[in-house]
Order: structure tokens, then sequence, then C-alpha cells
């Protein structure tokens, strides 16, 4: 594959800087690996499975949280640590401190599907993997897995809970959606295992979630335990094609899901991620996978709903898992598994089998000859201008222009002189990114009227709102329309619908951009103009707005299935 050298080189430096000594000659990791699984008592090899969480700012001055850690770390000697919401260089400070208190190195992760600055408040922002999807380029898909992985290893985070591998063909998905690559099995599969080589040529741990696949639910599992219906020759041909590609191409590690598949796993209520003919049957004997498998988060409801910590534990473990993700009580969560050996209810072998497949992954990442990262260079390596602009190269090509009826768009130079109503419909409760569209729009706009309005919810003055709207000659409608945890959605309320459709029966010229879900476009068919964005991070928009605006063309094809008409590879150009 080719890579272009100036960001190859860029980054080569910037790296280097980062993190130094990671060895080329890996012919003593055995050496290594046994010596230290020799070394270790019963709890201390049950706790290297253990990864707990943690913000990442600073915790000087939060004296408790930081007790918490240390006393995981020094006391129980816990493996490893997720990073939540923080800052750049006090999350690489915070583990820097935190290594320095560890016996063995810790292993760090995080979750930047699309970039750090989904956790990160200076971070790197991507468009989500179903616009990466829509570009149809896997060397996009790769550029996107590198860079993130380069900030991922200067951060001093070593394993990404990404991509996610699941094929989303179902519309009503409340927490997959746009985190897919698409609908066809063969385009995540390709997406997913470019971006999979991208992030572990950087040295990071790619992990594929969620296996056996998240893409049919209509439950997030945050809230509940989603049940999968169809049996396991639908599984075969459709959700495992993605995974059996990422394990060929060499994916270190596997998350597993909280989904309930009662034609493979009979005990009721018992998810993929606790289950042994999932696991052990399926991803380890017939699938042949011998890298890390970390389950979900375990204090997410589809779990805490129908089982103890002390049941969790057990089942984690006897199912083949060998990270153990956020547990409820991690002390408890370890003694309850060292008894369990100690009893003979597990044997001693698996623990080790698992220990060593964590010790061989900190030694291929180098942390056991240096563990701690130069904080002076966060800065250079996080969101430089080197990944932005890898950033807005995909979003650039993933634009895509579903409906173009009159030929609406662009907004060039046959609209001068006219006037437009941009009405921006708002879906949660994150921070609005509807001025900011907004604004950018405003700048060099072919209208000589130009006027905003950002609604949220429910709409209660449906019918002034249309008949002030008569007097404008274009109406523009961003959608934002979230992926979001218990949220049960990412649907638009019905007055939102309503309101778009009063607007199309009025005569006027329509155009929704879809600024997240695509599949909404079911709710307003007779819409004038159509635009997938795929999501609403500040390349994005920036695309959006300059293909609206016909300073770049629509790009993208539609990686998903709206209905018969609108089907997978559907995208017009306007050039």
């Amino acid at each position: 594959m080719k890579f272009p050298f100036k960001i190859i080189f860029t980054f080569v430096v910037l790296i280097s800087i980062s993190f130094v000594n990671i060895p080329d000659d890996y012919s003593h990791v055995n050496d290594w690996v046994d010596e230290t699984l020799k070394s270790m008592s019963l709890r201390e090899k049950v706790a290297q499975m253990i990864i707990s969480h943690s913000l990442g700012f600073n915790l000087d001055n939060n004296p408790e949280e930081f007790n918490r850690l240390k006393k995981l770390i020094e006391e129980d000697k816990i493996g490893g640590i997720i990073f939540f919401q923080g800052s750049t260089t006090q999350q690489a400070e915070l583990i820097n401190k935190l290594q320095s208190l560890s016996k063995l190195p810790l292993l760090i992760s995080a979750d930047y599907e699309r970039g750090t600055s989904m956790r990160l408040e200076e971070g790197s922002q991507f468009p989500n993997n179903m616009g990466v999807g829509a570009t149809g380029d896997t060397n996009l898909a790769y550029e996107m897995g590198y860079v993130i992985g380069l900030e991922c290893r200067a951060l001093g985070v070593h394993q990404n809970y990404a991509p996610v591998m699941d094929v989303n063909n179902n519309p009503d998905n409340p927490i997959i959606n746009v985190r897919s690559f698409g609908q066809d099995p063969k385009l995540v599969s390709d997406m997913g295992t470019a971006m999979i080589r991208g992030l572990q040529d950087a040295r990071t741990i790619a992990t594929a979630k969620h296996f056996p696949g998240h893409g049919d639910t209509d439950i997030d599992s945050h809230s509940d335990l989603p049940v999968i219906e169809f049996g396991r020759d639908r599984l075969d041909t459709v959700e495992l094609v993605p995974f059996i590609s990422a394990i060929n191409s060499g994916v270190k590690s596997i998350m597993t899901a909280h989904l309930s598949f009662p034609e493979v796993e009979n005990t009721p209520n018992i998810p993929s991620s606790l289950s042994d003919k999932i696991i052990n049957d399926i991803l380890i004997d017939e699938l042949g996978f011998t890298g890390l498998i970390v389950t979900d988060a375990l204090n997410m409801h589809g779990i805490t709903k129908y089982f103890t910590t002390e049941e969790v534990a057990l089942m984690t473990v006897k199912a083949g898992n060998d990270l153990i993700l956020m547990p409820d009580d991690e002390r408890l969560t370890i003694e309850t598994i060292v008894s369990a050996v100690n009893n003979g209810e597990i044997s001693e072998e698996r623990i080790d089998r698992s220990v060593r497949k964590i010790l061989n992954a900190k030694k291929w990442l180098g942390i056991v000859e240096e563990r701690f990262i130069n904080v002076d260079a966060v800065q250079q390596t996080v969101n430089s201008p080197m990944v932005q602009q890898t950033a807005q190269k995909i979003a650039d090509a993933s634009i895509t222009l579903v409906k173009n009826e009159n030929k609406i768009l662009p907004f060039d130079s046959r609209w001068e002189g006219k006037s437009c109503m941009m009405i921006s419909l708002e879906n949660g409760d994150a921070e609005l990114n509807a001025p900011v569209m907004a604004s950018a729009f405003l700048q060099q706009s072919p209208f000589a009227i130009l006027d905003t309005l950002t609604l949220e919810g429910d709409i209660d003055n449906l019918n002034s709102i249309v008949s002030n709207a008569k007097n404008y000659d274009v109406i523009l409608i961003p959608v934002f329309a979230r992926v979001r945890i218990f949220t049960g959605t990412v649907g638009l309320p019905q007055e939102q619908q309503e309101l778009i459709n009063n607007l199309i029966k009025a005569g006027k010229d329509v155009v929704v951009v879809s600024m997240g879900n695509p599949y909404i476009l079911q709710g307003f068919l007779d819409v004038g103009a159509y635009v997938c964005s795929y999501g609403e991070s500040q390349p994005t928009i920036n695309a959006t707005i300059s293909a609206l605006k016909g300073n770049i063309d629509f790009n993208g094809k539609l990686p998903i299935e709206i209905n018969e008409e609108f089907n997978i590879g559907t995208g017009l150009s306007v050039k």
C-alpha cells in the first residue's frame, strides 16, 4: 500500500520524539514472558486481566480518585486502565505518574473510534466510520488508523478500542448506526482491515468490535440486553465476515458484545461477552483467534441487570476473555477468580493462557523497555496540522448527494440575490454544532438574505415557522441526529418530521442535510434534495459547506441502503 512520503516522514520524526526504544528484535520475547509469568503469584496473574477506568485529568485535586487508582495499581496490581474524558497533556502526565506506581507496565487503552477528540479536549476530529465507508477508499481508512495510532502512542495509550466491525443492517439501530462502515460485509471488511493495518503499523493495538456483531439490534446494550433472533447461517454470511477478515489481517484484539444470541447460546440472558459457546467455541476454536479478547464494559446495564459482580467475574474467564473491562468492583472480581482457581472451578493454566497473551502484547508494544512518554512532545503529534489535513481529506471524499431534483444544488452563482432560511434541527444534549455550521455557511454565501433558526426536540409553533418560511426561495435544513448512549433512538421527533413535510407541501425548494443518521430520509421522501454527511465533526462541517456551495463535488456513495430507490452505491455528482 502506498502512503504519502510527506506524512510518513513528518510523523516518524514526531513520533520518534514521543516514544523510544521500541525493539525491532523480538527473539527474546518468550524468555521475558516465561520468566515474568513464573515469578507472579496467582493473585498477581489474575489482576493482570483487570482493566479499570480513569478520567484523563490531573488527579492532584481529587485525592479520592487518585488514591483509588494508586491502591488498585500498588496493592491489587491491576494490568491496565482505560481513559475517558480529559486533557491531552494532563492525561499524558497522569499516565506517566500511574506507570511509575506499577511493578509491570500498565496496558493503557482508550476509545478513539473517530479520533482522540472523542475523549480529549484538544484531540483530533475525524469523520464517523460510515463517512469513511462512503469514500470507498481503503487508503483513507489506513491513513486514519495510522495517524490515530501515532496520536495514541504519543499520549501513552497502547490499545485503541477501534475499529467498529459491525455490519449496520438495521436502520433502527440506536447505538451503532454511523459508527459502522456500512451495510455491506465486504465494505466493512475492507475498510476495517485497512484501519487495523494503519493502527498496528503505528504500533498501537487495534480492537475489532463488537463480536459477533452489533449491527442488527434495536436496543442499546448500555441500557438493556439486545436479543438477536437469527441463526448461525445468517451469522456466518453477514456478521462474522468482517471479523474473519480482521483475524486474517492480524488484528491483535477483539472486543466481545453484550448481545444475546439464543440460537447459539440458549441459556437465557447470557450475552456473547459471557458465553463459552460464542467465545471459546466460535471465536477461539472455529475462527482460530489467538489475540487478546476483551469484554465490552462490564458496568453496562446489559450485564448488571442480570448478573452479580461475582457471577460476571467467573463467567468472563470461563467464556475465554483475557481482559476484564471495567468490572463494578475490581478487588471483588480478582478475589472471586482467585477463589475459583483455588477450589478447582477454574484451572490456573486457564489464567496463565490469558496472562501470557497480555505480557506478549506489552512486549510487542515496547513498554517493557520504555513505559514512559515525552509529555513535552504530545502537542506536536496530537491533532497536528498534518492530522487535521488527513481528517479533512477524508471528509471531503465522504459527502454524499442522494437526491437533487430540479438541480437545487449546488448553491452557486445561480442563487445570487435570492433568499435562504436555514433551519437547524438538534436532537441531543451534546454541545450544539448548529451555530458552528450556520456561522460557517454565512461566510461567502451567495444569498442576499440568509436567516437562521435552531430548533431542539419537539416543536410547538410549527405552523408559524412554515408560514414564515414561505417568504424564502430555499429552505436548508441541517439535521443533527446523533448516536448517543441511553437514548434508544437516532431518529427524529414526529414534530420535526412534520415540519419538513409541511415545508415540502408548501411548494418550497427544501434541502435536508443529515449531519448524522442517514436513514432519516424515510420520514420525508418527497424532499427536493438530500445530502448525507454522516456526522458533525469540524472537518465534516467544512466539507459539507464546501459541497453545498459547489467548491468541491459530492464525492461520497451511500454505504447503506435507505430504501429500494436509494440503495448502496447511490451518490450524485454536480460537476
